[in-house]
């Protein structure tokens, strides 16, 4: 009795498996695999460039305090992970690494002699590997916060004696200026922005004065004149971050996110309209207008949540929320501006970084905080600013020793893949714009021999690439038994999704639905 009762269970489970209309299977898949022998000293440091279709850079040296760290070793690889070119850069004991930034052709990397005024600087072909070095004299003590790259000028952006400082420095005569008109207390550089196709550089920053938070945003020429300033202000309302997206040299988009009061906690997103350096009445989007930002809380706390919030509306009583956001750099496509951000919490803890996935990666070892991501958020914006779909990815137990982006968005067709990496695991979710077509799933990242077996993972990072590619590298040890040490390499995954079962589920359920 008990064995038919079991056995007709299982016929209803099986059935409800796969007449589940809803439930969309698909596949991430493992296209190609690099592995590189890391030594079992543990004092090399692996570095990843994604170059689009141009292929992928490693970078392979010494951490700070190894013998090692001279040598920096170079190697551009293709979209298959084959080898292309390979150079070497023997660098001067005196100087240390700061940070690097990855231009569209060229890469650059900043190196400081402490105690003195003295820098060097890197620059890389894509195309065919070759170096060139500069020197100048820039700033002793400077604080380096930003590195980019205009033209054939350097911007350092930082903190002297306490004051931000953008320091401008020509690789052509040598000559080194500071930007005007941001020495000043109680400021705070936001970001540096570049608009490479018409010579402008954009300097945002955050400042504290009067008991007001003023966000404004100086633009400069190419040469570092200033050309005009922006200033956006709400008599309740203070504004964290913002991304410009021009439309034209005296018109665009800012888009960010907004506090109540002066606090680096976030209340929701803004978008503004500038025009002739005046920015309009900013459109105020509070975390609880997004369709599926609390979606990441389970059912019945989400639903708790949502009650409280719509008694608080019907009395006339606003939502205050209290959420760090790291936004992403905005993804700008033909119709429609998507912003990502993810939403953490500080966790008391030390580290040292390892490697580095973002564009500017910072060198210097600093006493840092660990952080823990609870969700991300993805916002869809038309070409008028105007916020069309919101969607989110629940983020569970992911810690990061640095505060960096996780979450990587990659979109295929008429979907975007949401991606993040722990322990070993891919997690992802596609969704098409505010619908989930495809729920949270898990994927392992293999060996590229099928006899040995993943022993251990660290220091996993996500990149996206070209088109519906995206990189996934870090450290694991690999080993034939799970008895041995195994060896260890530094790995690079290029990694895709296969959405063309889901474009067929979907049309299946749209086909079979009642008119």
């Amino acid at each position: 009795m008990n064995n038919r009762f079991l056995f007709y269970i299982f016929l209803f489970l099986l059935g409800t498996f796969y007449l589940q209309p809803d439930r969309v299977y698909a596949q991430l898949l493992q296209t190609n695999r690099l592995e590189i022998p890391s030594s079992s000293s543990g004092s090399e440091q692996f570095e990843v460039f994604p170059l689009g279709e141009k292929g992928v850079l490693t970078l392979t040296r010494g951490d700070e305090y190894s013998s090692r760290n001279e040598n920096w070793h170079f190697v551009k690889y293709d979209t298959t992970l084959n080898a292309v070119w390979r150079v070497s850069y023997k660098l001067d004991f005196r100087y240390v690494p700061v940070m690097a930034y990855q231009g569209e052709h060229l890469g650059y990397w900043l190196f400081a002699q402490p105690d003195s005024d003295h820098f060097l600087f890197l620059q890389l072909n894509f195309n065919d590997g070759a170096l060139d070095v500069y020197k100048g004299n820039l700033l002793a003590g400077v604080d380096v916060q930003q590195f980019k790259v205009i033209g054939s000028k350097a911007l350092i952006a930082g903190y002297y004696r306490s004051r931000p400082v953008v320091l401008v420095h020509s690789f052509f005569d040598h000559t080194t200026r500071v930007l005007p008109g941001l020495y000043e207390r109680n400021t705070e550089i936001n970001n540096v922005d570049i608009n490479e196709v018409d010579g402008y550089i954009n300097v945002i920053t955050y400042a504290y004065r009067k008991k007001n938070c003023v966000f404004e945003i100086k633009t400069y020429n190419y040469d570092g004149k200033l050309l005009k300033k922006t200033s956006l202000s709400d008599p309740r309302n203070s504004f964290i971050s913002g991304q410009i997206v021009p439309l034209n040299p005296d018109d665009s988009y800012l888009i960010g996110n907004y506090s109540v009061g002066c606090t680096q906690y976030s209340q929701g997103l803004y978008v503004t309209h500038v025009k002739d350096n005046e920015p309009d009445d900013p459109q105020f989007i509070e975390f609880s207008e997004l369709q599926n930002f609390f979606n990441y809380m389970k059912p019945k706390r989400r639903q708790r949540m949502m009650e409280r919030i719509g008694k608080r509306k019907s009395l006339g009583k606003e939502n205050r929320f209290r959420y760090r956001l790291l936004v992403h750099e905005l993804i700008q496509m033909e119709n429609e501006i998507v912003l990502v951000a993810e939403v953490y919490y500080p966790n008391q803890k030390n580290s040292m970084p390892v490697i580095s996935g973002n564009i500017s990666r910072q060198y210097i070892p600093r006493a840092l905080e660990g952080y823990k991501y609870t969700h991300a958020i993805v916002c869809g914006f038309d070409r008028n600013g105007k916020l069309i779909w919101d969607n989110c990815i629940t983020i569970k137990d992911l810690t990061s020793f640095d505060l960096q982006e996780m979450v990587q968005v990659t979109p295929v067709e008429d979907y975007f893949i949401l991606a993040y990496p722990q322990d070993g695991d891919i997690h992802t979710e596609v969704i098409r714009r505010n619908k989930v077509v495809v729920e949270g799933e898990k994927f392992k990242i293999n060996p590229k021999s099928e006899k040995e077996t993943v022993l251990n993972n660290e220091d996993g990072y996500l990149s996206p690439w070209y088109g519906q590619y995206f990189l996934a590298y870090g450290m694991q040890r690999l080993g034939t038994s799970l008895m041995g040490q195994g060896r260890e390499v530094f790995y690079i995954n290029k990694l895709t999704y296969n959405t063309s079962d889901i474009g067929k589920t979907l049309n299946a359920e749209e086909t079979s639905r009642p008119r």
